[in-house]
């Protein structure tokens, strides 16, 4: 129990103590308080000196005792307002230390249930971030493994169409090689041999001509002694000999008309050749392009990855320090050092 305080009486308003400590300074410094001037009467002028002088040190006299008076009671009344205000502090501070005391188990208690809320939080999301990180690799392997078999089997599959087309371009190459050369030697041999034997043909015909143009045309005039027989005989042999060159002529006509459609057609495998060899360049550029776009694919992959790596260097560096904002909201900023706890290597891992 508290010391029972001795009953005081309450202290003086405000306003009295001002105005006591007021007249007591004035008291004491020697000048009287102030007082109703009284007006006397013209008999004063008339008075004693002794008699006035009397007078006024009785007055001073009287002053000067209630001026202590005065003190006095003022010095009580402000020992009396201290022991009140001395009471009234230490039932304050009583009552204070009483409600500290009421409040403290039940802040203690809410302070251990906020503690076991914020673990329980914090132990959640850690290990929800843990799974979710866990989750993300899986699927960037996964993405990767996926892309790497695909690049496998693209590259497979080029290499296996290129080898297919280069082949196949290279047999039909030396085919059609072939085949334009030896069309080309026989057809020339072909036209050196009917060249031969026009150049052949005419020369004999011509010197035929001659000899039996001008034999028959001397016997003719031996015999008849005139040429006009002669000439309409030969004029029949010359019809003949015309259609037999012009027999001769459209023969070797449809010989050069096969031999322009073997040019022709040699032609055509020229072309056909050119347009596989350009086949061939585009088959070549697709296959850089590819080879381009799949290097640039595996490079995206790897700062994925990196990206990957960083962010979760950095969710492990927010972990700690969440964990130790966590620490030092618990514990206060007390300089301990901070010890990381178990979930933060369990991320880690």
């Amino acid at each position: 129990g508290h010391r029972r305080q001795r009953q005081s009486p309450p202290p003086p308003p405000a306003s009295e103590v001002s105005i006591s400590l007021a007249a007591s300074s004035k008291t004491l410094a020697g000048f009287p308080p102030s007082q109703p001037h009284k007006r006397r009467g013209m008999g004063c002028k008339e008075s004693k000196p002794g008699c006035c002088e009397a007078r006024r040190k009785k007055e001073i006299k009287t002053q000067y005792n209630s001026g202590q008076a005065s003190c006095e009671l003022i010095a009580l009344k402000t020992e009396a307002n201290t022991d009140y205000l001395h009471n009234e502090a230490e039932k304050r501070k009583a009552a204070l230390l009483e409600k500290q005391m009421e409040e403290t188990p039940r802040l203690h208690q809410q302070q251990q249930e906020e503690e076991d809320c914020l673990k329980e939080v914090h132990h959640a999301e850690t290990h929800r971030l843990s799974q979710d990180i866990q989750l993300q690799v899986e699927r960037e392997d996964l993405q990767h493994k996926q892309f790497s078999e695909k690049y496998d089997m693209l590259k497979r599959e080029q290499e296996d169409t290129l080898q297919k087309l280069q082949k196949t371009h290279d047999q039909e190459k030396l085919f059609l090689t072939e085949s334009y050369q030896k069309t080309q030697a026989s057809l020339q041999e072909t036209i050196d041999k009917l060249t031969s034997q026009l150049k052949a043909f005419q020369e004999k015909m011509k010197r035929v001509e001659e000899s039996i143009l001008s034999r028959d045309y001397k016997k003719h005039i031996q015999d008849y002694g005139t040429p006009s027989q002669f000439w309409e005989q030969e004029l029949e042999s010359l019809h003949f000999v015309i259609e037999m060159k012009n027999e001769r002529i459209h023969s070797l006509d449809k010989k050069l008309l096969n031999l322009e459609i073997v040019m022709e057609s040699n032609l055509l495998l020229e072309e056909k050749i050119k347009i596989l060899q350009q086949e061939n360049e585009d088959l070549q550029v697709r296959m850089q392009n590819h080879m381009t776009v799949t290097r640039q694919l595996s490079e995206e992959l790897l700062t994925i990855r990196d990206a990957l790596e960083k962010e979760t260097q950095l969710r492990e560096q927010g972990h700690r320090e969440k964990e130790e904002l966590l620490y030092r909201v618990l514990h206060g900023d007390s300089g301990h050092p901070f010890a990381i706890s178990t979930e933060t290597s369990l991320i880690a891992t």
